[in-house]
């Protein structure tokens, strides 16, 4: 992964986040691994004794204020110009639906999984766009991809997920080597799909954690790809359009209108 001068990941403490830190670190780059708890030192401690690189932030993104200021003290205090971006960070927050969900509670999840996540690509953004180089890669699971109302405040904030990446993508077009992607990455057996399935909530499809690591790792690594900005599930055909242009434009993206 030589594109790379480092790669930083949010929610990097557990689950998906920790298996994309180590996966990335042992490619040779290195990484900063976020996360609320002590956790982001633990996996950062694995890598390095693993012989990688890596570096640690413990972070609650629920203060985003916080959050911005420290990862734009850290990156200012570094020489990286190719930068990847990884927004691992996600709660699920209290299960409850639009008619007896606690609105409190679905606050503090989309301050979390969207403006937490925002306030490390904001403290970011200035070191990528002087490299004129960023690659970023998003989540947004079933809770965006289909109706998930015993979950309504986590789908929500991961339909703004797709919405943000879209944006994102428009923002940085022609400014330079810029390449974003949401990834709907499939249920995986985590603590957080085990809280799921406790609500009695539904699990369209299971994967290993080694798809999505592959799908983030690849993309990190790529010098072209058609879905730049678009809303991609690890089980799409995504490798052949990973250097094809054009993609059609109604294809991967939030609002998919059949023809």
């Amino acid at each position: 992964m030589k594109l790379l001068d480092a790669v930083v990941i949010t929610g990097a403490g557990r689950g998906l986040g920790k298996a994309v830190a180590k996966k990335t670190a042992s490619l040779g780059v290195p990484v900063l691994c976020i996360s609320r708890s002590g956790n982001a030192e633990s996996t950062c401690l694995e890598i390095q004794q693993s012989g990688g690189q890596a570096e640690s932030l413990v972070l609650d993104l629920a203060d985003v204020t916080a959050a911005e200021d420290e990862v734009g003290r850290w990156i200012s205090q570094k020489s990286y110009q190719r930068i990847g971006l990884v927004l691992c960070a996600a709660v699920t927050g209290d299960a409850g639906g639009i008619a007896d969900g606690d609105l409190e509670n679905w606050l503090e999840v989309y301050r979390v999984n969207v403006l937490g996540n925002l306030a490390v690509v904001k403290a970011l953004l200035p070191r990528m766009r002087e490299a004129r180089f960023g690659r970023v890669v998003t989540f947004a699971g079933g809770g965006a991809a289909y109706a998930y109302p015993l979950f309504s405040g986590y789908a929500l904030s991961k339909t703004a997920m797709v919405r943000a990446t879209e944006n994102l993508h428009e923002e940085l077009k022609g400014l330079g080597d810029f390449l974003s992607v949401c990834v709907a990455p499939g249920a995986m057996e985590t603590d957080m799909l085990a809280k799921v399935r406790a609500a009695g909530a539904e699990v369209r499809t299971t994967v290993s954690l080694e798809e999505p690591v592959e799908f983030v790792t690849t993309f990190l690594q790529t010098q072209e790809c058609a879905f730049s900005g678009r809303f991609v599930h690890v089980r799409d055909a995504w490798r052949e359009w990973m250097q094809k242009t054009p993609m059609p434009e109604e294809q991967w993206l939030l609002r998919r209108i059949a023809k």
